[in-house]
């Protein structure tokens, strides 16, 4: 992962150098191939480089191209390259030869401000058009890779990590505190602040153009979610779901250096390390899963071994039970742009370790794919609205067998299905009223009336229209997305996800929910495209492995240091979370049946005031 820092004088006045180093030094561990620096009359622009695919190796950024106007930073990859050459009227072998920065400056001189609706792939980026005076900043549709900016004075501040802007001008930034109100209840800002006051995030999809009288927002892509396919069978949708999957497995895997799979043995890790395997035959993929001899709960290695067996990979295995949550604290690492909402992180430090050792730069992934079935709760209402009662009554024997009645009766899609039902009848209104849509202002029963204030007094930023599919066009995996980028930067080492293509997203959300739940198992559609290339074995699975044993062993072992952060009168939680409600149920026991956002508060504290101490 690669950086950039761009530093732009409305005023015209030079840019101050410092203000760009300060910015730089922080985003250092970026860079493993070096920096460079470029200052123009009232613009400086810093690049922090860090080469992963063959057409960027040795390139220097702020890059310039002959006879055009513009300089950029850019932070990400294209992967429709193909594509954008034969648009750009470049011929293929000219094409092969720009790197991805270059083929966007191209991109921009034919198309203007249009041309980020025509890139795939992550990416944050700034161009200078210095002939305009402008800044035109972008960062992708799904927000995988981050912008974040401020205005101080006359001077705007953007680089790809927020304390680094917080820092430009030499001060202790002060924190947001509907931010960190924001972070106690498990929700992102979807409005773009951060945890630093006067620091935003340019959200996904969007673009901000800069000149000397201000600056201007807009959002460049959004997906019809009105579009819906009917297809003929559940073998012409996955017909169609394989082809966009091996197509995103293939682009991610354009490396300068051979590319391994991070791949526990879940249904999404396993049809990418199976798709990424029998590309490179007669050469054999590394996959890297982490593995537990004495919690076999958490064990997934008799599906790993399924992989091994039929598509023959290089599988490193990881012991992971020693790495328990809250075990040795004060040696996890610390990212000084949030607290770690990941209680498992010293198991990825180990796995990112091993994945450097390895000479490895790129691991692909198959994180977010839960996310990318957001909407699998609608498959009775698409079956409904399609007029297959049949099926629908069938479905619900099925489902009520896996969650029993009480949870079926009190669950989002059936409410939403019943409202359906009711809409086509006359004289509706007092039946609605005995499934009233529920109130979305609803604040977690842990936090402190000063969190529940400074959350209601916010704007609700997100379209309603995309409500049901937050999870994968929303802030908070695209937060997750980018955070993340900070400790696998300090291995060298950049996640590729292929669950979050964009061709990929963009083509299941036209499908009907039924294709994404079907006959009691979730991912309906994987499993029907991935028959005969992922073994049986992890293609039927009907329940995921958890990390709850990992975790009670945590609570148990952990105990001591747990209470001291939780009885800390002066810990700076208590101004966000109840005490009263930490206090009696930090110490639940977790299991499948109870788990839920609740049982973290008592991480996210800690995380918090870890932190904080750092912070502060």
């Amino acid at each position: 992962m690669s950086a950039f820092a761009v530093v732009y004088e409305y005023s015209n006045a030079p840019v101050d150098p410092a203000v760009l180093e300060r910015v730089m030094e922080r985003l250092s561990q970026r860079g493993p191939d070096g920096r460079d620096v470029l200052l123009s009359d009232h613009a400086a622009l810093g690049h922090w480089h860090f080469w992963t695919t063959p057409e960027e190796l040795g390139e220097r950024q702020p890059l310039e191209v002959a006879g055009m106007p513009y300089k950029i930073v850019l932070d990400g990859r294209l992967d429709n390259r193909s594509e954008l050459i034969a648009r750009l009227d470049l011929s293929a072998s000219d094409g092969s030869r720009l790197s991805d920065a270059a083929l966007v400056l191209h991109a921009y001189e034919k198309w203007g401000e249009d041309c980020f609706t025509h890139f795939i792939g992550p990416f944050a980026l700034a161009i200078l058009d210095e002939r305009a005076g402008e800044l035109l900043c972008g960062r992708d549709a799904l927000g995988d890779r981050g912008v974040f900016y401020a205005i101080q004075g006359t001077r705007l501040v953007m680089a790809s990590e927020s304390w680094a802007v917080a820092g430009a001008d030499g001060t202790t930034a002060e924190l947001n505190e509907k931010a960190v109100a924001n972070y106690f209840a498990v929700k992102a800002n979807e409005d773009g602040q951060t945890l630093f006051k006067n620091v935003n995030e340019l959200l996904p999809a969007h673009v901000m153009k800069v000149d000397a009288s201000g600056h201007r927002i807009w959002r460049y892509w959004k997906p019809d979610l009105s579009a819906k396919l009917r297809g003929r069978s559940d073998q012409e949708y996955a017909e169609r779901f394989l082809s966009l999957l091996e197509e995103s497995v293939r682009c991610r895997m354009r490396s300068s250096k051979p590319v391994g799979v991070l791949m526990s043995g879940g249904l999404d890790s396993t049809s990418v390390a199976c798709l990424a395997s029998r590309m490179i035959v007669p050469q054999k993929l590394k996959t890297i899963s982490y593995v537990f001899d004495e919690l076999p709960d958490c064990d997934e290695r008799v599906f790993i071994k399924t992989v091994i067996d039929t598509w023959g990979i290089q599988s490193i295995q990881i012991p992971s039970d020693d790495l328990w949550p809250y075990k040795n604290l004060q040696d996890w690492p610390h990212n000084p742009n949030q607290p770690d909402g990941n209680l498992y992180r010293m198991v990825m430090e180990r796995t990112y370790q091993r994945a450097n050792r390895e000479d490895l730069r790129v691991l692909l992934t198959g994180t977010y794919g839960d996310e990318l079935y957001d909407g699998e709760e609608d498959w009775l209402y698409d079956l409904i609205t399609e007029g297959r009662l049949r099926d629908a009554v069938h479905e619900i024997n099925l489902h009520l067998r896996y969650t029993g009645l009480r949870r079926t009766w009190e669950s989002a899609y059936l409410r939403r299905s019943i409202r359906h039902v009711i809409h086509q009848i006359p004289a509706r209104k007092n039946l609605l009223d005995f499934f009233p849509r529920r109130s979305k202002q609803i604040f977690p029963a842990w936090l402190t009336p000063f969190s529940t204030e400074s959350l209601s007094e916010e704007q609700h930023q997100f379209d309603p229209a995309y409500e049901l599919k937050k999870n994968l066009l929303g802030s908070w995996t695209a937060g997750d997305c980018v955070n993340e980028s900070y400790y696998t930067s300090c291995y060298g080492l950049e996640l590729r996800h292929p669950y979050r293509d964009r061709r990929l997203v963009e083509y299941v959300l036209t499908l009907p929910a039924h294709q994404l739940y079907n006959h009691g198992q979730y991912k309906h559609v994987l499993r029907t495209a991935m028959q005969g290339i992922l073994p049986e074995a992890i293609r039927t699975r009907s329940r995921p492995t958890t990390l709850h044993t990992l975790f009670a062993r945590g609570m148990e072992r952990e105990r001591k240091i747990i209470q001291e952060y939780i009885l800390d009168s002066d810990a700076a939680w208590r101004k966000y979370v109840r005490a009263d409600w930490l206090k009696e149920r930090w110490n639940i026991p977790v299991t499948i049946e109870n788990d839920g956002v609740d049982k973290v508060v008592a991480w996210l504290c800690v995380s918090y005031a870890r932190w904080y101490q750092t912070y502060r």
